[in-house]
Protein backbone atom coordinates (compact mmCIF):
# COMPACT_ATOMS: atom_id res chain seq x y z
CA UNK A 1 0.00 0.00 0.00
CA UNK A 2 1.08 3.62 -1.20
CA UNK A 3 1.64 6.76 1.52
CA UNK A 4 0.73 9.57 -0.78
CA UNK A 5 1.98 13.40 -0.50
CA UNK A 6 -0.37 15.62 -1.91
CA UNK A 7 1.27 19.08 -2.76
CA UNK A 8 -0.29 22.16 -2.10
CA UNK A 9 -1.40 23.31 -5.53
CA UNK A 10 -4.10 25.61 -7.61
CA UNK A 11 -6.74 27.27 -4.85
CA UNK A 12 -5.30 25.33 -2.04
CA UNK A 13 -2.06 26.84 -2.37
CA UNK A 14 -3.60 30.45 -2.83
CA UNK A 15 -5.62 29.44 0.81
CA UNK A 16 -2.48 28.28 2.17
CA UNK A 17 -0.48 31.67 1.01
CA UNK A 18 -2.76 33.51 3.05
CA UNK A 19 -2.75 31.36 6.04
CA UNK A 20 0.57 31.62 5.98
CA UNK A 21 0.21 35.40 5.89
CA UNK A 22 -1.54 35.41 8.49
CA UNK A 23 0.32 33.36 11.21
CA UNK A 24 3.60 35.50 10.16
CA UNK A 25 1.88 38.40 10.92
CA UNK A 26 0.81 37.12 14.38
CA UNK A 27 4.16 36.03 15.25
CA UNK A 28 5.91 39.20 14.17
CA UNK A 29 3.33 41.69 16.26
CA UNK A 30 4.21 39.23 19.37
CA UNK A 31 7.88 39.68 19.30
CA UNK A 32 8.20 40.57 22.74
CA UNK A 33 5.69 39.15 24.19
CA UNK A 34 5.18 35.75 26.03
CA UNK A 35 4.96 32.46 24.30
CA UNK A 36 1.71 31.82 25.96
CA UNK A 37 0.48 35.51 24.17
CA UNK A 38 1.08 33.97 21.15
CA UNK A 39 0.03 30.36 21.60
CA UNK A 40 -3.01 31.90 22.35
CA UNK A 41 -4.13 33.95 19.16
CA UNK A 42 -2.64 31.23 16.99
CA UNK A 43 -5.01 28.62 18.54
CA UNK A 44 -7.70 30.89 17.72
CA UNK A 45 -6.62 30.97 13.85
CA UNK A 46 -5.45 26.91 13.86
CA UNK A 47 -9.14 26.31 15.24
CA UNK A 48 -10.86 27.97 12.75
CA UNK A 49 -9.24 26.89 9.80
CA UNK A 50 -10.54 25.11 6.77
CA UNK A 51 -7.21 22.78 6.90
CA UNK A 52 -6.15 22.26 10.69
CA UNK A 53 -3.64 20.12 10.03
CA UNK A 54 -1.68 22.76 7.33
CA UNK A 55 -2.20 25.52 9.80
CA UNK A 56 -0.46 23.84 12.54
CA UNK A 57 2.10 22.53 10.58
CA UNK A 58 2.95 26.12 9.71
CA UNK A 59 2.53 27.79 12.84
CA UNK A 60 5.57 24.87 13.84
CA UNK A 61 7.55 25.97 10.96
CA UNK A 62 7.20 29.72 12.25
CA UNK A 63 7.71 28.57 16.35
CA UNK A 64 11.32 26.67 14.61
CA UNK A 65 12.59 29.89 13.69
CA UNK A 66 11.43 32.20 16.87
CA UNK A 67 14.03 32.68 19.67
CA UNK A 68 12.62 32.83 23.14
CA UNK A 69 14.54 33.59 26.29
CA UNK A 70 14.03 34.22 30.50
CA UNK A 71 13.52 38.01 29.89
CA UNK A 72 13.98 39.04 33.64
CA UNK A 73 16.54 40.74 36.02
CA UNK A 74 16.73 38.16 39.04
CA UNK A 75 16.82 34.14 38.65
CA UNK A 76 12.66 33.38 39.10
CA UNK A 77 14.03 30.49 41.92
CA UNK A 78 15.92 33.17 43.92
CA UNK A 79 12.91 35.71 43.29
CA UNK A 80 10.45 32.59 44.14
CA UNK A 81 12.43 31.97 47.48
CA UNK A 82 12.95 35.61 48.32
CA UNK A 83 8.84 35.99 48.03
CA UNK A 84 8.48 32.93 50.17
CA UNK A 85 10.73 33.80 53.10
CA UNK A 86 9.59 37.39 53.37
CA UNK A 87 5.57 36.43 52.77
CA UNK A 88 6.17 33.84 55.81
CA UNK A 89 7.76 36.31 57.98
CA UNK A 90 4.90 38.84 57.08
CA UNK A 91 2.33 36.28 58.03
CA UNK A 92 4.03 35.41 61.31
CA UNK A 93 3.63 39.23 62.44
CA UNK A 94 0.23 39.95 61.29
CA UNK A 95 -1.01 40.62 64.26
CA UNK A 96 -5.13 39.19 65.09
CA UNK A 97 -7.88 40.99 63.16
CA UNK A 98 -5.40 42.45 60.78
CA UNK A 99 -4.98 41.37 56.94
CA UNK A 100 -1.86 40.02 55.07
CA UNK A 101 -1.37 42.62 52.23
CA UNK A 102 0.49 40.32 49.53
CA UNK A 103 0.90 43.21 47.31
CA UNK A 104 2.72 44.86 50.18
CA UNK A 105 4.68 42.02 50.46
CA UNK A 106 5.87 42.46 46.70
CA UNK A 107 6.14 46.02 46.74
CA UNK A 108 8.69 45.68 49.69
CA UNK A 109 11.14 43.27 47.60
CA UNK A 110 10.74 45.70 44.43
CA UNK A 111 11.73 48.27 46.41
CA UNK A 112 14.55 46.70 47.72
CA UNK A 113 15.95 44.95 43.75
CA UNK A 114 15.12 48.27 42.18
CA UNK A 115 12.25 47.16 40.28
CA UNK A 116 8.46 47.57 39.80
CA UNK A 117 6.04 45.30 41.24
CA UNK A 118 4.99 44.25 37.62
CA UNK A 119 8.38 43.12 37.32
CA UNK A 120 8.59 40.67 40.63
CA UNK A 121 4.88 39.53 39.00
CA UNK A 122 6.24 38.79 35.63
CA UNK A 123 9.44 37.39 37.11
CA UNK A 124 8.29 34.99 39.71
CA UNK A 125 7.33 32.76 37.08
CA UNK A 126 9.45 33.47 34.22
CA UNK A 127 11.18 30.51 34.06
CA UNK A 128 8.34 28.50 32.75
CA UNK A 129 7.71 27.44 29.35
CA UNK A 130 4.76 29.85 28.68
CA UNK A 131 6.33 32.89 30.20
CA UNK A 132 9.46 32.82 27.85
CA UNK A 133 10.00 35.66 25.55
CA UNK A 134 9.82 35.86 22.10
CA UNK A 135 13.27 38.04 21.59
CA UNK A 136 13.92 37.39 17.80
CA UNK A 137 11.87 36.08 14.71
CA UNK A 138 13.81 34.83 11.48
CA UNK A 139 12.78 36.46 8.43
CA UNK A 140 10.64 34.18 5.81
CA UNK A 141 8.21 35.13 3.62
CA UNK A 142 4.94 33.52 3.16
CA UNK A 143 5.70 31.47 -0.36
CA UNK A 144 9.27 30.52 1.42
CA UNK A 145 7.39 29.09 4.60
CA UNK A 146 4.84 27.16 2.35
CA UNK A 147 7.68 25.42 0.47
CA UNK A 148 9.24 24.68 3.69
CA UNK A 149 6.02 23.12 4.59
CA UNK A 150 6.42 21.15 1.24
CA UNK A 151 10.00 19.68 2.52
CA UNK A 152 8.58 18.79 5.75
CA UNK A 153 6.28 16.43 5.25
CA UNK A 154 8.16 14.29 3.21
CA UNK A 155 11.05 14.83 5.95
CA UNK A 156 8.39 13.46 8.35
CA UNK A 157 7.83 10.63 6.30
CA UNK A 158 11.41 9.40 6.39
CA UNK A 159 11.78 9.59 10.18
CA UNK A 160 9.55 6.38 10.22
CA UNK A 161 11.62 4.88 7.14
CA UNK A 162 13.24 1.18 7.32
CA UNK A 163 14.75 1.35 3.95
CA UNK A 164 14.68 4.32 0.98
CA UNK A 165 16.24 3.88 -2.18
CA UNK A 166 17.09 6.94 -4.41
CA UNK A 167 18.41 7.45 -8.18
CA UNK A 168 20.08 10.37 -9.60
CA UNK A 169 21.14 11.49 -12.54
CA UNK A 170 23.09 15.03 -13.31
CA UNK A 171 24.75 16.13 -15.84
CA UNK A 172 27.31 18.11 -13.41
CA UNK A 173 30.05 15.50 -11.86
CA UNK A 174 30.18 17.94 -9.40
CA UNK A 175 26.70 17.46 -8.01
CA UNK A 176 27.14 13.82 -7.38
CA UNK A 177 30.71 14.89 -5.66
CA UNK A 178 28.46 17.02 -3.49
CA UNK A 179 25.35 15.00 -2.92
CA UNK A 180 27.78 11.80 -1.14
CA UNK A 181 29.72 14.21 0.63
CA UNK A 182 26.58 15.34 2.43
CA UNK A 183 25.75 11.99 3.31
CA UNK A 184 28.85 11.27 4.52
CA UNK A 185 28.80 13.77 6.72
CA UNK A 186 25.40 12.56 8.16
CA UNK A 187 27.48 9.42 8.47
CA UNK A 188 24.15 7.86 6.98
CA UNK A 189 24.36 3.77 5.98
CA UNK A 190 24.12 3.61 2.53
CA UNK A 191 25.74 1.93 -0.65
CA UNK A 192 26.03 3.64 -3.93
CA UNK A 193 26.34 2.15 -7.00
CA UNK A 194 27.00 3.44 -10.75
CA UNK A 195 23.95 2.81 -12.96
CA UNK A 196 24.94 1.14 -15.91
CA UNK A 197 22.14 2.37 -18.32
CA UNK A 198 21.19 5.83 -18.47
CA UNK A 199 24.08 7.01 -16.66
CA UNK A 200 23.69 8.36 -12.62
CA UNK A 201 23.58 6.27 -9.45
CA UNK A 202 21.70 4.29 -7.42
CA UNK A 203 21.53 4.88 -3.66
CA UNK A 204 20.37 2.62 -1.22
CA UNK A 205 20.35 3.76 2.62
CA UNK A 206 19.18 2.30 5.96
CA UNK A 207 16.64 4.04 7.79
CA UNK A 208 16.40 4.80 11.18
CA UNK A 209 13.51 1.81 11.47
CA UNK A 210 16.02 -0.69 10.47
CA UNK A 211 18.07 0.54 13.61
CA UNK A 212 18.37 -1.26 17.43
CA UNK A 213 19.57 2.29 18.82
CA UNK A 214 20.22 5.96 18.39
CA UNK A 215 16.80 5.98 15.63
CA UNK A 216 15.95 9.82 16.30
CA UNK A 217 19.26 11.26 16.01
CA UNK A 218 19.73 9.08 12.37
CA UNK A 219 16.23 9.52 11.21
CA UNK A 220 16.66 13.50 11.79
CA UNK A 221 20.04 12.63 9.70
CA UNK A 222 18.27 10.81 6.77
CA UNK A 223 15.97 13.72 7.10
CA UNK A 224 18.43 16.29 6.59
CA UNK A 225 19.90 14.79 3.69
CA UNK A 226 16.76 15.01 1.36
CA UNK A 227 17.35 18.40 0.32
CA UNK A 228 20.89 17.72 -0.94
CA UNK A 229 19.20 15.04 -3.04
CA UNK A 230 16.18 17.25 -4.10
CA UNK A 231 19.09 19.10 -5.88
CA UNK A 232 19.45 17.36 -8.32
CA UNK A 233 18.60 17.51 -12.07
CA UNK A 234 16.55 14.17 -12.13
CA UNK A 235 15.86 12.37 -9.02
CA UNK A 236 13.73 9.65 -7.91
CA UNK A 237 12.92 8.44 -4.06
CA UNK A 238 11.27 5.15 -2.67
CA UNK A 239 11.10 4.84 1.19
CA UNK A 240 9.68 1.72 2.96
CA UNK A 241 7.89 3.15 6.12
CA UNK A 242 6.19 1.78 9.41
CA UNK A 243 3.25 4.76 9.81
CA UNK A 244 1.35 5.26 12.28
CA UNK A 245 0.76 3.87 16.25
CA UNK A 246 0.16 0.38 14.11
CA UNK A 247 3.37 1.07 12.48
CA UNK A 248 1.81 -0.25 8.86
CA UNK A 249 4.41 -1.52 6.24
CA UNK A 250 3.72 1.23 3.76
CA UNK A 251 5.85 2.61 0.72
CA UNK A 252 5.80 6.75 -0.44
CA UNK A 253 7.29 7.39 -3.80
CA UNK A 254 8.61 10.88 -4.36
CA UNK A 255 10.39 12.45 -7.73
CA UNK A 256 11.41 15.39 -8.95
CA UNK A 257 13.63 18.00 -11.14
CA UNK A 258 16.59 20.43 -8.83
CA UNK A 259 18.84 22.89 -9.56
CA UNK A 260 22.24 21.37 -8.65
CA UNK A 261 25.15 24.27 -7.18
CA UNK A 262 28.35 23.09 -8.81
CA UNK A 263 30.51 25.34 -6.87
CA UNK A 264 29.33 24.01 -3.55
CA UNK A 265 31.67 23.46 -0.92
CA UNK A 266 32.59 19.93 0.35
CA UNK A 267 30.46 18.87 3.44
CA UNK A 268 33.07 17.50 6.30
CA UNK A 269 32.02 16.45 9.71
CA UNK A 270 33.43 18.29 12.41
CA UNK A 271 35.94 15.17 13.62
CA UNK A 272 37.00 14.91 10.34
CA UNK A 273 37.65 18.60 9.97
CA UNK A 274 39.54 18.32 13.27
CA UNK A 275 41.96 15.71 11.96
CA UNK A 276 42.65 17.80 8.92
CA UNK A 277 43.33 20.94 11.24
CA UNK A 278 45.47 18.41 13.19
CA UNK A 279 47.25 16.80 10.70
CA UNK A 280 48.67 19.85 9.19
CA UNK A 281 50.53 20.82 12.25
CA UNK A 282 52.55 17.01 11.87
CA UNK A 283 55.85 16.78 10.61
CA UNK A 284 55.23 14.49 7.65
CA UNK A 285 56.20 14.19 4.21
CA UNK A 286 52.25 13.31 3.69
CA UNK A 287 49.80 16.36 2.65
CA UNK A 288 45.82 15.55 3.66
CA UNK A 289 43.10 17.26 2.01
CA UNK A 290 39.36 16.87 1.56
CA UNK A 291 38.85 13.59 -0.85
CA UNK A 292 38.07 14.27 -4.39
CA UNK A 293 37.84 10.94 -5.70
CA UNK A 294 34.98 8.07 -5.36
CA UNK A 295 36.33 4.57 -4.92
CA UNK A 296 34.74 1.69 -6.48
CA UNK A 297 34.61 -1.44 -4.46
CA UNK A 298 33.88 -4.62 -6.20
CA UNK A 299 30.65 -5.88 -5.13
CA UNK A 300 30.37 -2.87 -2.51
CA UNK A 301 29.51 -0.34 -4.71
CA UNK A 302 30.93 3.11 -4.18
CA UNK A 303 33.18 4.28 -1.52
CA UNK A 304 33.11 8.39 -0.71
CA UNK A 305 36.46 8.67 1.20
CA UNK A 306 36.13 11.17 3.94
CA UNK A 307 40.19 12.15 3.28
CA UNK A 308 43.32 11.63 0.48
CA UNK A 309 46.80 11.83 1.78
CA UNK A 310 49.01 12.51 -0.95
CA UNK A 311 52.70 12.08 -0.41
CA UNK A 312 54.86 15.24 -1.41
CA UNK A 313 57.17 13.37 -2.88
CA UNK A 314 55.66 10.33 -4.76
CA UNK A 315 52.61 11.63 -5.09
CA UNK A 316 51.34 8.65 -3.60
CA UNK A 317 47.73 8.32 -2.73
CA UNK A 318 46.20 6.59 0.60
CA UNK A 319 42.08 7.71 1.74
CA UNK A 320 40.70 7.90 5.10
CA UNK A 321 36.86 6.99 5.67
CA UNK A 322 35.17 7.32 8.75
CA UNK A 323 32.47 4.73 9.51
CA UNK A 324 29.78 6.73 11.42
CA UNK A 325 26.44 4.97 11.99
CA UNK A 326 28.16 1.63 10.38
CA UNK A 327 26.87 -1.41 11.99
CA UNK A 328 29.34 -4.10 12.53
CA UNK A 329 28.52 -6.33 10.31
CA UNK A 330 28.98 -3.66 7.83
CA UNK A 331 32.76 -3.01 8.85
CA UNK A 332 33.13 -6.87 8.66
CA UNK A 333 32.03 -6.56 5.17
CA UNK A 334 35.11 -3.89 4.74
CA UNK A 335 37.37 -6.33 6.36
CA UNK A 336 36.49 -9.16 4.19
CA UNK A 337 37.13 -7.01 0.98
CA UNK A 338 40.20 -5.58 2.14
CA UNK A 339 41.41 -9.73 2.89
CA UNK A 340 40.39 -10.18 -0.60
CA UNK A 341 42.51 -7.90 -2.73
CA UNK A 342 41.83 -4.19 -2.53
CA UNK A 343 42.57 -1.48 -5.63
CA UNK A 344 43.50 1.25 -2.85
CA UNK A 345 45.08 1.86 0.20
CA UNK A 346 42.52 2.59 2.70
CA UNK A 347 42.34 3.60 6.79
CA UNK A 348 38.89 2.75 8.20
CA UNK A 349 38.12 4.97 11.05
CA UNK A 350 36.28 2.71 13.59
CA UNK A 351 34.43 3.83 16.31
CA UNK A 352 34.80 1.45 19.72
CA UNK A 353 31.51 1.09 20.56
CA UNK A 354 31.40 -1.14 17.24
CA UNK A 355 33.72 -3.61 18.99
CA UNK A 356 36.07 -4.59 16.13
CA UNK A 357 39.88 -5.14 16.54
CA UNK A 358 42.57 -3.52 14.52
CA UNK A 359 44.14 -6.92 15.06
CA UNK A 360 41.16 -8.10 12.27
CA UNK A 361 42.97 -6.86 9.33
CA UNK A 362 47.14 -8.33 8.40
CA UNK A 363 49.84 -5.66 8.83
CA UNK A 364 50.70 -6.79 4.64
CA UNK A 365 47.35 -5.44 3.39
CA UNK A 366 46.76 -2.67 1.47
CA UNK A 367 44.14 -1.58 3.92
CA UNK A 368 43.85 -0.99 7.57
CA UNK A 369 41.62 -0.65 10.97
CA UNK A 370 42.02 2.20 13.34
CA UNK A 371 39.92 1.97 16.17
CA UNK A 372 39.48 5.24 18.49
CA UNK A 373 37.63 6.03 21.59
CA UNK A 374 36.11 9.44 21.62
CA UNK A 375 38.40 11.50 18.91
CA UNK A 376 40.15 10.78 16.11
CA UNK A 377 44.05 11.84 16.57
CA UNK A 378 45.97 12.49 13.28
CA UNK A 379 49.01 11.13 14.97
CA UNK A 380 47.65 7.84 15.19
CA UNK A 381 45.85 7.94 11.50
CA UNK A 382 49.54 9.39 10.02
CA UNK A 383 51.10 5.96 11.60
CA UNK A 384 48.62 3.96 9.92
CA UNK A 385 48.67 6.13 6.66
CA UNK A 386 52.67 4.87 6.61
CA UNK A 387 52.41 1.17 7.18
CA UNK A 388 49.66 0.63 4.30
CA UNK A 389 51.35 2.79 1.98
CA UNK A 390 54.48 0.24 2.14
CA UNK A 391 51.84 -2.45 1.32
CA UNK A 392 51.16 -3.71 -2.57
CA UNK A 393 47.66 -3.03 -3.77
CA UNK A 394 45.62 -5.80 -6.17
CA UNK A 395 47.46 -7.07 -9.14
CA UNK A 396 44.57 -5.64 -11.14
CA UNK A 397 43.94 -2.74 -9.80
CA UNK A 398 41.40 -0.16 -11.50
CA UNK A 399 41.47 3.62 -11.22
CA UNK A 400 39.37 5.81 -8.92
CA UNK A 401 35.71 5.91 -10.98
CA UNK A 402 34.62 9.61 -11.83
CA UNK A 403 31.19 10.97 -11.61
CA UNK A 404 29.11 10.15 -14.52
CA UNK A 405 26.39 12.23 -16.39
CA UNK A 406 23.82 10.60 -18.35
CA UNK A 407 23.59 9.78 -21.73
CA UNK A 408 21.99 12.15 -23.62
CA UNK A 409 18.91 10.99 -25.75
Amino acid sequence: EELKLLPLEGAARIDALELAKTLLALAEAHVGKTRSELDEVMDAVIGGAKDRKLAAGLAKLIWDRAELAEAVPVDPEVLRHDIFTRAQAAWSSTGEGNRFERGAVLAEIAAARGLTVEDIERGMYADLREAHIITELATISAPQLIEAYDLAQPQAVLLRAVRVVVEVRSAFPGAYRTLFRKLKFLRLLCTITPRAKGGGYLIEIDGPFSLFESSTRYGLALALALPAIRELEHWSLEADIRWGTERLALRCKLEGNGDPDADAEPHLADDVRAVLDAFEALDSPWRAAPATELLDLPGHGVCVPDLTFTHKKTRQHVHLEVLGYWSRDAVWKRVELVQAGLDHHIVFAVGQHLRVSEAALDADLPGALYVYKRTMSAKAILERVEAIAATPLARKATKPIKPRAPRSR
